[in-house]
């Protein structure tokens, strides 16, 4: 290695390393991705709902990682409550089914999404809308829910802005409104105009849940002001005898990770460490292989002797005036040009074959035709004339470059 690259080399060590210490050094930033994992502490996280509701049923909490519609299969040995949790939960029309078949047999289903699968609103003759206020660019919402005893004065808020949809059309027979929500208009801190983002309502002999605002049971909503009461009171539908089935499987953040590399890259000291690695061994690959890389030699490839054998031998029958054996290879190295260029089977050369031959080499069926009666006129005769092997020559010629 050269003073100049091992120069060169040291510039680039000193700046990577700190660039490491200024990445080091600086502030974590906050990271907003809507998780809903259940061992995720970050803002849009579930831990602490998921720690909450775990410790208050102990025994009746089980965790369900495999699809709804597996998990269906054994639904005879499931009874209890379903509660799915995420951003969106997008059940297939044969999921939606399963899950309303169970709900049927006296079971409940707890959906906590933005949107909900069209088959099961299609089933609860319900409709979803987005709602959004032309004066009020930001969409903080400001929650409340129905029931007496979990009324407040003053409504819960979330200081974000999230999607805000809600049930625009509802079976008022079947469906109870158990909350509501509105955009936070500017200078009013009260609900003015409701829209309903929480309902339950009977099927067969069991009950489905539906909430439109899954950020409520966050980490950063649950440990905002004193929301945790409103968290805590949609807790009170999930009744505490029967058995609660915590979906894992529609989840924005699996629980789990297969990646080696993921304890690497989750703490960003080895994370840096490892770029550093890589960086290293760039470097060394790259001065180690410039300084002992070798000339290599040029190697002359053997003459190519083919064509003055062939025409050789050319000669050699033209000397003797055998015409019909130069016309016999010739026509041999035409089947065989056909067969392993166009795929072509020329054991039979009847229509079937020229019809084919005329398609594979975009020659028209008269031209392929002649050519392949001239062929058959030259293998019959003992032996031919130099005019009609040139006239051979010049046909099969004429036909391969088409």
């Amino acid at each position: 290695m050269t003073k100049k690259y091992k120069i060169l080399a040291a510039l680039i060590l000193l700046f990577l390393g700190l660039l490491v210490y200024l990445e080091a050094t600086r502030p974590v930033p906050i990271n907003w991705y809507p998780s809903y994992g259940n061992t995720d502490k970050v803002p849009f996280g579930l831990n602490v709902f998921h720690t909450t509701l775990k410790d208050r049923l102990t025994t009746n909490f089980k965790e369900i990682n495999r699809p709804p519609y597996e998990v269906m299969q054994d639904s005879d040995s499931l009874k209890g409550t379903y509660l799915f949790i995420n951003d969106g939960v997008y059940f297939d029309e044969a999921e939606s089914y399963s899950l309303l078949d169970w709900v049927e047999k006296g079971n409940t289903l707890f959906v906590a999404s933005h949107s909900i699968s069209q088959t099961l609103l299609d089933t609860l003759s319900l409709e979803l809308d987005f709602y959004y206020d032309l004066d009020n660019i930001e969409s903080e919402p400001l929650l409340s829910l129905s029931h007496p005893s979990h009324s407040t004065e003053t409504p819960y808020d979330l200081d974000r802005e999230v999607t805000t949809n809600y049930f625009s059309v509802l079976d008022t027979v079947n469906t109870v409104v158990l909350g509501v929500f509105d955009i936070r208009k500017e200078g009013h801190t009260d609900i003015l105009e409701p829209k309903v983002n929480f309902i339950r309502q009977s099927f067969g002999d069991g009950q489905v849940y539906l909430h439109l605002l899954p950020e409520t049971f966050t980490n950063y909503f649950m440990l905002h002001k004193d929301n945790a009461n409103y968290t805590n009171a949609v807790q009170t539908y999930l009744r505490d005898d029967e058995t609660i089935y915590w979906d894992n499987h529609y989840k924005n953040s699996k629980t789990f990770y297969s990646s080696p590399l993921y304890m690497i890259f989750k703490s960003k000291y080895l994370k840096w460490a490892w770029y550093v690695l890589l960086l290293g061994v760039f470097l060394w690959v790259f001065f180690e292989g410039k300084r002992k890389q070798r000339a290599i030699p040029i190697v002359t490839p053997l003459d190519n002797q083919s064509v003055a054998y062939a025409h050789t031998i050319a000669g050699m029958y033209l000397e003797k005036k055998d015409h019909k054996s130069i016309a016999h290879h010739q026509i041999n190295h035409f089947l065989e040009y056909l067969r392993s260029t166009h795929n072509l089977d020329t054991s039979l050369l009847g229509l079937d074959f020229i019809t084919k031959a005329s398609e594979k080499t975009n020659n028209p069926v008269d031209i392929t035709k002649r050519l392949i009666d001239n062929i058959k006129y030259i293998e019959q005769k003992e032996s031919i004339t130099q005019e009609e092997l040139e006239k051979l020559n010049k046909r099969i010629e004429a036909y391969k470059r088409t």
